[in-house]
């Protein structure tokens, strides 16, 4: 079993996907009015829980001191080596930052 399958972070991200395509299901078959706030709601929460995941898996990743992702930096025959912990951390870093933002930009109050 590969070691992601077994994360709890596995979890959470089912569960935002599951909410993501929900909210999306019902709005398209609901087509709301452009003053509707459940849509910016649902895809802000389901935003909320892919950081906690990915802040899970993290945590997860850097207490084990390695990544379970085993990115590479390119394809092809003469593939690169798996990038470091470093390069790694930085990457959860930048989806972190991306999905909080968009998240605050989903949820917070239009006045």
């Amino acid at each position: 079993m590969p070691v992601a399958a077994t994360s709890p972070a596995t979890t959470l991200m089912w569960i935002a996907v599951t909410l993501a395509a929900a909210t999306a299901l019902a709005w398209v078959l609901r087509r709301p009015n452009a003053q509707a706030t459940w849509p910016r709601t649902g895809f802000g929460i389901a935003l909320l829980v892919f950081c906690a995941a990915l802040a899970l898996q993290l945590a997860m990743d850097l207490g084990s001191g390695h990544s379970s992702l085993h990115l590479r930096l390119h394809r092809g025959v003469n593939a690169g080596p798996l990038v470091g912990l470093r390069t790694m951390a930085a990457c959860y870093l930048a989806a972190l930052a991306a999905g909080g933002w968009g998240a605050w930009k989903l949820l917070r109050r239009r006045g």
